[in-house]
């Protein structure tokens, strides 16, 4: 029988100590929770993934399905900002609009204990069992200003193994709901955002601790293509987060639609935020068959009392063109030679797919992308192009044991760009328990399946309010 360590044991039952302790009645709750005075698990199957009804109220611009027919459902009511005969006026006065009444912003702090595996390149295995206490801690601001618009915003703070600490704003985003034509079918978002390519499978949407790394951390630079991830993603994989201008909409109450303009890759110089002239485009087309509609309509569909559970398959296309050239990285050779690599330009296309059955949701992505590189030997002056190609794909199974407790599983494989890389394969499994409906805690285990040294054990415990 396999011993745990004592040092582990030892994390394990401080972790559970803490847990405990702040295991007491919650005595507030996030934005949303104290503008409807319902619960988060009103729109969180377990926070943050959203249920069905969530993934409505996010694409209505953080808006109840229904709530301009019925603005009751509104418990904190706003405050107005101009009266309501202003509007008949426009443009001889101002267009009314509102602000909540309450301070709408929302906490949520990270603690974790991670023991970690690894080894150096001589092979000399490498431990760490580390309390990171805090891991994390997020500053939301979200809400919304009259019938048209809505914000969101989250600014992060971290610690850095040396001691110093980072704070980044990681969104800050306004949104523009139904401004013209049918509800819910055209509206648009500005600033730094999440982009919707990714709806259902980045990290923000997603209960497991660990990002799906081989869709959005891949690195394709290299002189012979991109090897593998990187801890310092460049943002040339599957970018996670963008600055730009995406317009979005439901029609039919099914159909989802998104297309987006944005900054490329690298940091800015000469004082723009973008390191060359050209923008990067994306888009993504689904489809919902059965279960609520993405919009919140519940026409001919029997909704069950328990608000996770739902019988529907989603399936959908997404395509991401970047432009990277004048944008050079270096990088040197075995011997020591000196090249510059430039990602010229970057296709990546896949498919979505999202299952619902009852307690049980399975999903998945599988993508293929394409890069041009321009790589120029510095001492010998030369210049090669090459195009190389790699392929991600995953699948993660959620399910609810019962409200309080669910389980996820999730593998994903990566097929580098350069031949002589190796397929990277990993296994991730977590197990969540809501301790109150805004604290949760976590015990996950992150596996390198191509190296059996690498692993992670990490407990976590999130709470927000």
């Amino acid at each position: 029988m396999t011993r745990i360590p004592r040092t582990l044991a030892v994390s394990l039952a401080a972790l559970a100590v803490v847990i405990l302790g702040l295991a007491a009645p919650a005595r507030a709750v996030p934005v949303f929770s104290r503008k409807y005075h319902t619960s988060c698990t009103t729109c969180h199957a377990i926070f943050p993934k959203l249920n069905p009804f969530g993934q409505a109220f996010r694409l209505n611009g953080y808006r109840m399905p229904g709530e301009s027919e019925n603005p009751d459902l509104v418990k904190d009511k706003p405050v107005s900002l101009g009266a309501e005969a202003y509007k008949q006026m426009w443009p001889a006065a101002v267009w009314p609009s509102d602000v909540p009444s309450h301070a709408p912003v929302a906490i949520n702090v990270k603690m974790a204990n991670l023991y970690v595996s690894s080894h150096d390149d001589t092979g000399h295995s490498i431990v760490h069992n580390d309390f990171q206490f805090p891991q994390e801690a997020n500053l939301f601001a979200a809400g919304t200003l009259g019938d048209n618009f809505g914000f969101f915003s989250e600014l992060t703070w971290s610690e850095n193994p040396d001691g110093s600490t980072e704070t980044e704003i990681e969104h800050a985003q306004l949104n523009v709901n139904s401004p013209f034509g049918a509800p819910h079918l055209v509206n648009f978002k500005i600033g730094k955002f999440a982009p919707d390519y990714a709806d259902g499978f980045q990290e923000m949407w997603i209960m497991t601790d660990n990002g799906i790394d081989t869709m959005f951390s891949y690195d394709p630079i290299g002189l012979h293509g991109g090897t593998g991830t990187s801890e310092e993603p460049l943002g040339i994989g599957l970018p996670a987060g963008v600055k730009g201008i995406e317009m979005y909409g439901v029609a039919n109450h099914r159909l989802f639609y998104t297309l987006g303009v944005v900054n490329g890759i690298g940091n800015g110089v000469n004082g723009t935020h973008d390191a060359n002239s050209a923008k990067d485009f994306y888009g993504r087309i689904d489809y919902k068959f059965g279960g609520m509609g993405l919009d919140g309509d519940t026409t001919g569909v029997t909704v069950p009392a328990e608000n996770w559970r739902e019988r529907s398959m989603r399936v959908g296309a997404f395509g991401y063109r970047g432009d990277g050239s004048n944008v050079p990285f270096d990088l040197t050779d075995d011997a020591g030679g000196a090249f510059t690599v430039e990602d010229r330009t970057f296709d990546r296309y896949g498919l979505y797919l999202s299952w619902y059955f009852d307690d049980l949701n399975v999903f998945g992505v599988v993508m293929r992308g394409t890069d041009r590189l321009r790589v120029t030997d510095l001492g010998a002056g030369t210049i090669s192009n090459i195009d190389p190609n790699y392929d991600a794909w995953f699948v993660q199974a959620d399910y609810v044991i019962k409200p309080p407790i669910q389980a996820s599983l999730r593998y994903e494989q990566l097929r580098p760009g350069d031949p002589a890389a190796p397929t990277q394969k990993v296994a991730n499994a977590n197990l969540s328990f809501l301790v109150r409906a805004n604290i949760k805690a976590m015990l996950e285990y992150n596996r390198d399946l191509s190296d059996s040294q690498n692993y992670q054990l990490s407990t976590v415990l999130r709470f927000a309010f």
